[in-house]
């Protein structure tokens, strides 16, 4: 074949390609110019590459709806297995961009033994890499699975995420992280996010310039104006949480302000379990009475104690019980731990003490409603301070709230080079 001849093949395979919404999703993805496409005459259902993120290196694949449907059969997995082992080989973050009307049933067993590869290979990744799953059109069945096993899913105001249920189903049970306004809100915060994560495991994440903190309350008095991400919004109510950058380093950060029921507990025990896979340390903000049942409070518990991460606590209300042990206790959950000066550290919920250890004084009691409030107040200012827990050593410092931001950036400063040594062992055995 002449030189002039494979060029005309050339110009023939090619024409079209530039029209294809997948592609330009990708591109949109990836810093101008640096999307190189792999396997571009193959499995045209799916289009796959690299590229950079500001700056940094990652793998990509979307699926092309306009395409037969983008379905997917066991030469389009193939073609997405290809960017997996690439990203093994190589430890650099994998995008997935979900719109696939079905796969090809006709295939069967060969399509559901692809599909089965590519979960594994996930799995494979999972903790080494980040993985982000971004829905921007219809992803149900398989495909949803296959997209909720990622690190972080971000869907836009076209997404559709579903396995057999309805889709709403899937946004109650705290599947999508980040609900975006449009298609290019959703690209943009999968930018975010890749620039608020280390490329994988053995690195560190990209470092920003430091920002002033511009809010008075919550995590907006602590984290850097404008970077925070907030992860799973509307799940989990009594826990806010998210990526952000503190002093220009990013961190995974959590402001806990009620008693922990099950979603707030999976969505807690999710960001730090994702924060430790990473080395990125955690910042707590804890307001908390307790858990609603002994199998949650076990969760974070574990979750906490296991995580060799930089993990630096704020006690801003209530530390009681299990939930001083397992978010603010030093000998478990936390690294260093300042508490504000009204902030209440207790064994036991201040009115269940009065209880057990006044019980006396109550049986005394000629006005038992006002009495008893008063004696609940009388033991959360003499029995239940953060200055006796800070004497024992069991708290820093107490501190200003005004002086948040400049005690943790000097604990996370401090705990940069933290290294713990581990038992040697397959996993541990959290109690799900």
């Amino acid at each position: 074949m002449s030189l002039e001849s494979g060029r005309k093949i050339l110009s023939e395979k090619r024409a079209g390609m530039g029209e294809s919404p997948a592609r330009k999703r990708l591109e949109k993805l990836f810093d101008q110019g640096t999307f190189l496409e792999l396997d571009g005459l193959a499995a045209k259902e799916v289009v796959t590459g690299f590229g950079s993120v500001d700056g940094a290196p990652a793998y990509a694949f979307a699926q092309d709806s306009t395409v037969n449907g983008g379905a997917i059969g066991r030469a389009q997995a193939e073609k997405i297995a290809k960017v997996y082992d690439l990203a093994i080989k190589t430890g650099a973050p994998v995008v997935g961009v979900y719109d696939s009307h079905g796969a090809y049933l006709k295939e069967g067993a060969d399509m559901m033994a692809a599909l089965g590869d590519l979960v594994m290979k996930a799995s494979r990744l999972s903790g080494v890499v980040p993985q982000i799953s971004l829905i921007a059109g219809v992803c149900g069945g398989s495909a949803a699975l296959m997209a909720s096993m990622a690190d972080l899913v971000v869907k836009s105001d076209k997404g559709e995420l579903f396995l057999t249920a309805h889709e709403e189903a899937e946004k109650a049970a705290g599947v999508v992280h980040v609900e975006a306004e449009n298609e290019e809100d959703a690209i943009a915060s999968v930018r975010s996010l890749i620039n608020l994560l280390p490329i994988n495991n053995l690195s560190i994440a990209p470092v920003a310039d430091a920002a002033e903190a511009t809010g008075s309350e919550g995590l907006e008095s602590v984290v850097d104006a404008g970077s925070m991400v907030e992860l799973l919004d509307g799940f989990g109510d009594n826990v806010t949480a998210g990526l952000a950058r503190v002093a220009g380093n990013a961190a995974v950060v959590a402001d806990i302000h009620g008693q922990l029921d099950a979603d707030s507990s999976v969505k807690l025990a999710r960001m730090v379990r994702m924060a430790d896979a990473f080395s990125l340390p955690v910042v707590t903000l804890v307001d908390c009475e307790g858990f609603d049942t002994v199998r949650e409070a076990a969760k974070v518990a574990h979750t906490y104690a296991e995580a060799t991460t930089p993990k630096v606590t704020v006690i801003t209300g209530a530390a009681v019980g299990a939930a001083y042990m397992a978010l603010a206790g030093k000998a478990a959950g936390a690294d260093v731990v300042f508490a504000w000066p009204q902030a209440v550290v207790s064994a036991m919920k201040p009115e269940a003490a009065v209880e057990v250890l006044w019980n006396d004084k109550l049986a005394q009691m000629k006005d038992p409603l006002k009495e008893r409030a008063q004696l609940v107040q009388e033991y959360k200012d003499t029995e239940a301070t953060p200055f006796d827990a800070a004497e024992a050593g069991y708290i820093e410092n107490v501190i200003e709230p005004a002086e948040t931001r400049a005690n943790v950036v000097a604990a996370l400063d401090m705990l940069a080079g933290k290294r713990v040594a581990t038992l040697p062992r397959k996993h541990s055995n959290m109690p799900l």
